[in-house]
C-alpha cells in the first residue's frame, strides 16, 4: 500500500491513473514552486537591517510588511483570474517575472539607500504578487489533480510555502550574514529562475468531474447549487474545446467578482451547442427583422440574468462566505503580524537594559543579532510547515473517517494563537519565550492556512478555487494594517532618538498584542457560532 492516499487508485476516476505519473510529476514541482514562492515571510529576517540602510522608521517597515501583504493579498484577485483563466503554467510564468523584478528593485535600493517608500512599496507588491500568484497556481493544480483527497494533495505545496523562510533564513544566517543587500539579490535571481524553470512541467489533466464533496454536516439541498434553466447540458468535460474550457472557467471566476454566478457540475456538450446555433441561424433568416430584434432583446436580458447574482451571495451561501472571510481575516492578520514584526521584536528583546553608547560603536551585536533574527524565523517557518502539513492530512481524517466539520481545526487552533500572543505579552526578556511564541504562532498559522483550502474547495468547488481563494486571502489586508501600524507607532515611540533603538523589551510592544488577543477571542466564538450554524443546516 502507498504511504500517499491519493496514489492508491483502486478506482481509477479517482485519480486518472492515464496521467498519474503527469499528476505526480505536476505535484512534486509545485512543492518546489511553492518553496520559491514563499519568501514573503522572510522579511523579518532582513527588514530591520533594511530600514536601518535606508533611514526608514518601524513605522515605515510596518508600511512595506502592508505593501507585501497587499501584492500577495488583494493580488491574489487578479491572480485567481489569471490562474482559472490562463491556467497554472502561464500565470506560473508570469510570476517569476514579478518575482524576480520585485526583489532585483529591492537589491538596488538597499544598495543606493534609496529612501522613496512609495518606490520601495511598489517593489514589494511586485514580488508579493508573484509570489502568490506562483502559489496560488501549485495549490489550484494540486488539488484539481487529485480531486479525491484534496487535503493532503494541497498540503504539500500549502506546506513547502511555510517552510520556505527557514531554509531561506539559513541561507541568509550562513551566507549573508550582515549583507541584506546580498540576500535579496539572491532572492531575485534564484526565486525567480525556480519558479520560472518550474511553469514548464505544471498542469492541469482533466479528465475528471468537478466532483464537489460537501461536508456531511451541510448536505441540506438548500446547500446544493440547482441548474441554471440558461444552461444546456454537458456529456463529458473532455468533449470541450480549449476554448470553450476557457471561457467557462473565466465565467466562474468572474462569478466570484460578484459579476456572475457559478456554472453548475452539467454544461452543454461542443456537438448540441453547435447544432443549436445552426438550427437558430436558419429560423432566422424565416423572421421577420422586428421579431429578430425582439429575440436579440430577450437573449441579452437571459444573459443579463445568467451572470447577475454570483452563487456565494445567493441565500446561505453569502452568509457562510462571509464567516468565512472574517475568520480568516482576523486569523491570520495576527499571524502576519508576528511574523513581520518578529524581527524588531527580537531587536527589542536583545537589546533590553543595554549600554546605549556601546551600542552606537559595536558591530559585534549587528552580527549575532541577525542569527537570533533568523534563527526566530526559522522556527516560524517550520512551525507553519509542520501545521501545513499536518492540518491537510487530519482534515481529511476528520471528514472521510469522523463525518466531522473540517472547521473545528480552527477553534482548537485559534486557542494556541492566543497563547502566543499572551507569552508575547508577558515576557520582558527571554529570548527562550520568545522562540516558543515564534512556535506557538506560527504553528497556528500553519494550521490555518493548511485547513482553510480544503474547507473553501468543498463549499465552493476547485473550477474556480484559484479565484474564490484569492478572494478570501484579501481579508488579512485590513486587520494586518491596524495591528502592524499600531506595533510600528509604539514601537517608534519608545525607541531611543540616537540609536533607533527600543531598549524597553516587550514595553516596546506591548499594547499591539493586547489588541490582537482580543481580536483572537472574537475569532474563537465566531468560528464556534459558524460550527453551529452549519451542523443546524
Amino acid at each position: 500500500m502507498s504511504t500517499l492516499p491519493f496514489i492508491n487508485n483502486g478506482n481509477k476516476s479517482n485519480t486518472g491513473s492515464s496521467h498519474l505519473p503527469g499528476r505526480l510529476t505536476a505535484l512534486i514541482v509545485s512543492i518546489l514552486v511553492a518553496l520559491a514562492s514563499g519568501t514573503p515571510y522572510l522579511y523579518g529576517v532582513y527588514s530591520p537591517q533594511f530600514v536601518k540602510q535606508v533611514g526608514l522608521t518601524t513605522s515605515d517597515s510596518a508600511t512595506i510588511s502592508l505593501a507585501t501583504n497587499l501584492g500577495s493579498g488583494v493580488g491574489g484577485l487578479p491572480g485567481g483570474l489569471i490562474i482559472d483563466h490562463f491556467g497554472p503554467q502561464k500565470s506560473i510564468l508570469l510570476g517569476s517575472v514579478c518575482i524576480f523584478i520585485g526583489y532585483f528593485a529591492m537589491h538596488k535600493i538597499y544598495e543606493a539607500k534609496y529612501d522613496n517608500l512609495l518606490i520601495i512599496c511598489l517593489a514589494m507588491v511586485l514580488a508579493g504578487f508573484g509570489s502568490i500568484t506562483s502559489y496560488f497556481a501549485t495549490l489550484k493544480a494540486s488539488q484539481s489533480n487529485f480531486p479525491k483527497h484534496r487535503g493532503a494533495a494541497g498540503a504539500f505545496p500549502v506546506s513547502a510555502y511555510g517552510f520556505a523562510a527557514t531554509i531561506f533564513s539559513i541561507i541568509s544566517a550562513t551566507y549573508f550574514k550582515g549583507n541584506s543587500g546580498g540576500l535579496l539579490e539572491f532572492l531575485s535571481i534564484f526565486c525567480g529562475s525556480m519558479t520560472f524553470l518550474g511553469s514548464f512541467f505544471i498542469h492541469i489533466y482533466l479528465d475528471h468531474h468537478d466532483d464537489r464533496e460537501m461536508d456531511p454536516e451541510m448536505s441540506s439541498p438548500e446547500f446544493v447549487s440547482s441548474p441554471s434553466p440558461n444552461y444546456y447540458n454537458i456529456e463529458s468535460a473532455s468533449s470541450r474545446s480549449p476554448r470553450i474550457e476557457e471561457e467557462i472557467s473565466l465565467l466562474r471566476s468572474i462569478s466570484f467578482w460578484g459579476i456572475g454566478q457559478r456554472t453548475p457540475r452539467e454544461s452543454i456538450s461542443l456537438q448540441e451547442s453547435e447544432a443549436n446555433n445552426i438550427v437558430e441561424s436558419l429560423r432566422n433568416e424565416n423572421v421577420p427583422k422586428q421579431q429578430q430584434e425582439e429575440q436579440s432583446k430577450d437573449s441579452n436580458k437571459s444573459w443579463l440574468n445568467l451572470i447577475s447574482v454570483p452563487e456565494f451571495l445567493q441565500k446561505e451561501n453569502g452568509r457562510i462566505f462571509a464567516i468565512h472571510y472574517y475568520i480568516v481575516s482576523l486569523a491570520s492578520g495576527i499571524g502576519q503580524m508576528y511574523i513581520y514584526s518578529v524581527g524588531f521584536i527580537v531587536t527589542a528583546q536583545y537589546y533590553y537594559g543595554k549600554n546605549k553608547i556601546e551600542n552606537l560603536t559595536t558591530e559585534n551585536h549587528r552580527f549575532s543579532l541577525q542569527t537570533l533574527q533568523a534563527l526566530q524565523v526559522s522556527v516560524i517557518s517550520i512551525a507553519s510547515f509542520s501545521g501545513r502539513l499536518f492540518s491537510g492530512f487530519l482534515s481529511d481524517y476528520i471528514y472521510k473517517k469522523w463525518h466531522i466539520q473540517r472547521l473545528w481545526i480552527v477553534p482548537v487552533t485559534l486557542v494556541f494563537l492566543a497563547l502566543g500572543q499572551y507569552l508575547t505579552i508577558q515576557n520582558v526578556n527571554d529570548l527562550h519565550l520568545v522562540t516558543l511564541a515564534s512556535a506557538l504562532i506560527g504553528g497556528s498559522y500553519g494550521l490555518i492556512f493548511g485547513t482553510y483550502p480544503a474547507v473553501i474547495a468543498d463549499r465552493f468547488g476547485t473550477r474556480s478555487f484559484s479565484t474564490s481563494w484569492g478572494l478570501v486571502c484579501t481579508g488579512p489586508l485590513i486587520t494586518l494594517w491596524i495591528l502592524n501600524k499600531s506595533f510600528g507607532k509604539l514601537y517608534d515611540a519608545n525607541s531611543d532618538s540616537d540609536t533607533g533603538i527600543c531598549y524597553l523589551g516587550n514595553g516596546c510592544y506591548q499594547g499591539a498584542f493586547e489588541l490582537s488577543l482580543v481580536l483572537c477571542g472574537m475569532t474563537f466564538v465566531v468560528t464556534l457560532l459558524l460550527i453551529y450554524i452549519q451542523r443546524k443546516q
